[in-house]
């Protein structure tokens, strides 16, 4: 950074701050939204498998009946 002869930075103001603020705030709500996404998806996941499990389940007691059948 140059040194600029009679230059002098500006002070912090209240709408520093306010962006400051308002960035935390846009940072934490997005942070959420992704947050609760994850959960969704696990929720999802988590059903698609309970299902697919019953049906495994519901298959293989239909197989053992129809194999109970062919040896009595």
């Amino acid at each position: 950074m140059k040194i600029r002869p009679n230059y002098i930075p500006r002070s912090i103001r209240f709408a520093d701050f306010l962006v400051v603020i308002a960035g935390f705030f846009h940072n934490m709500t997005t942070a959420f939204q992704v947050l609760s996404d994850e959960i969704l998806e696990l929720a999802k996941y988590n059903a698609i498998r309970k299902i697919e499990v019953t049906q495994a389940w519901e298959d293989f007691a239909q197989d053992l009946e129809k194999m109970e059948d062919g040896n009595g």
